[in-house]
């Protein structure tokens, strides 16, 4: 398989590794600091420098970062694994993060002997897997030195290093391996014609998730990093579903955005392929909310009927709602701008919530709600939520904004949905607390 084009300039890392490997016996202790900085984050930063993001946006390569990294390392310390595969490994932080539980042999080369039958990573771009393998010999000769105190070196230190390749996951015979560990490209595939539950273009890290687990021994773990939208979107649902039918999820944390670099929410699931039999406990995608009325109960929430650059313009002018039209809290009068439109409509007096949220961002409500009032039904267009009271009419209304601009009510959505868009499941299970 040749080199993919786009990545290529990543060379000039690798073949800076291999200077790098190539010297440490005759500089002795100081090239330690040298060392730290390949093994940290100087690969990612290596792979922004000299890959254009076009690229890396369109092959989904971004490498793991030190705290998510620590995460999965702290993560397999709780397995018996002794095995690892990573099928979409880049650079290779995440088998160097299963080489933190892995212990050394008495020398360089029976560590790498050692290590080589039991890691194994895959990845189109060859100019990863060379960083990958330039970058676990270096973890080696690192624990030596923190051992004895000087760097030994060993001819042709990455020959050990057979399992981690360059080879397209999707046709990889089954490997098998006490664990996987996995931050699969975050870009959208086409389903698989098999798939159960997705149709069409879906999202490639929930295909590679499920797909990794015909590597894993029964009894094994899958530790892995991924978008957070298959943790709470609405879309996800079925996914989640069929992964509690074949593992037992044992652990599932918010982690926040993936770096300074890479604006998406993910999150950490680590779970165990189930031996035989049915799952014995049920998995909290999110926290499970206390018995009592939700704003389900008491408010119709409905996503904006209008879908701007598809629906023709068709029917009789309507009054049409916009979010860059609405005040960013308040209230808000029918509004001035108006289109032709046949769909259903809004009768106020309804909240209006943008669907566009930032987990992140605690400067402001994630769901700030706006009052609409007035005398003719409206048109609102499909960047929009709207809360329509069952009774209670403009009070209730208002109930509802001044509770979705408590700072309790942001963490709550926080942690129910940290992708980009809100959902009309995430506001109707709020709890009702006005």
């Amino acid at each position: 398989m040749d080199s993919v084009p786009g990545s290529v300039a990543y060379l000039e890392h690798t073949a800076h590794i291999d200077r790098v490997l190539g010297s440490l016996q005759s500089q002795g202790a100081a090239a330690h600091g040298q060392v730290e900085q390949l093994l940290d984050g100087h690969s990612a930063a290596e792979l922004r420098r000299l890959v254009p993001l076009s690229y890396r946006r369109q092959v989904g390569a971004f490498f793991t970062p030190s705290h998510l990294r620590a995460k999965v390392a702290e993560a397999l310390k709780a397995t018996s694994a002794e095995s690892y595969l990573d099928p979409t490994c880049g650079a290779g932080d995440l088998l160097l993060a299963a080489t933190e539980v892995m212990p050394i042999r008495a020398t360089v080369s029976e560590t790498l002997a050692d290590w080589g039958g039991k890691l194994h990573g895959w990845d189109l771009h060859e100019e990863f897997i060379r960083a990958a393998r330039g970058r676990i010999a270096l973890t080696v000769l690192r624990r030596h030195y923190e051992s004895s105190g000087r760097f030994e070196t060993s001819p042709d230190l990455v020959q050990y290093l057979n399992g981690i390749k360059q080879a397209d996951a999707n046709t990889q015979k089954r490997t098998l391996v006490d664990a996987v560990v996995l931050n699969p490209p975050f870009t959208r595939a086409p389903a698989p014609s098999s798939c159960s539950w997705a149709q069409g273009k879906t999202s490639n890290a929930a295909i590679f998730f499920l797909d990794a687990l015909q590597h894993i021994k029964r009894g094994g773990h899958i530790v892995a990093i991924l978008p957070d939208s298959l943790r709470s979107g609405t879309n996800f649902r079925k996914w989640r579903a069929t992964v509690e039918g074949c593992t037992d999820v044992t652990r599932v944390e918010r982690l926040g955005v993936f770096d300074e670099h890479t604006d998406i929410d993910v999150f950490l699931l680590v779970a165990t392929v189930r031996e035989t039999g049915p799952s014995q406990h049920a998995v909290q995608w999110w926290t499970k909310q206390p018995e009592g009325r939700t704003v389900g109960d008491l408010f119709e929430v409905r996503v904006g009927t209008v879908v701007d650059n598809r629906d023709p313009h068709e029917g009789e002018s309507r009054p049409f709602l916009v979010a860059r039209d609405l005040p960013a809290s308040g209230r808000s009068n029918i509004p001035p701008r108006r289109r032709l439109f046949s769909g259903r409509l809004f009768e106020p007096p309804f909240v209006a919530i943008r669907r566009t949220s930032r987990p992140t961002d605690k400067s402001s409500a994630r769901a700030a709600g706006v009052l609409v009032t007035g005398d003719e039904p409206v048109a609102v267009d499909n960047h929009l939520l709207v809360a329509k009271p069952s009774k209670g009419g403009v009070k209730a209304c208002n109930a509802l904004i001044a509770m979705l601009a408590e700072s309790s009510t942001n963490a709550l959505l926080d942690d129910r949905i940290s992708c980009r868009h809100l959902t009309v499941s995430a506001i109707k299970q709020l709890p009702w607390r006005a």
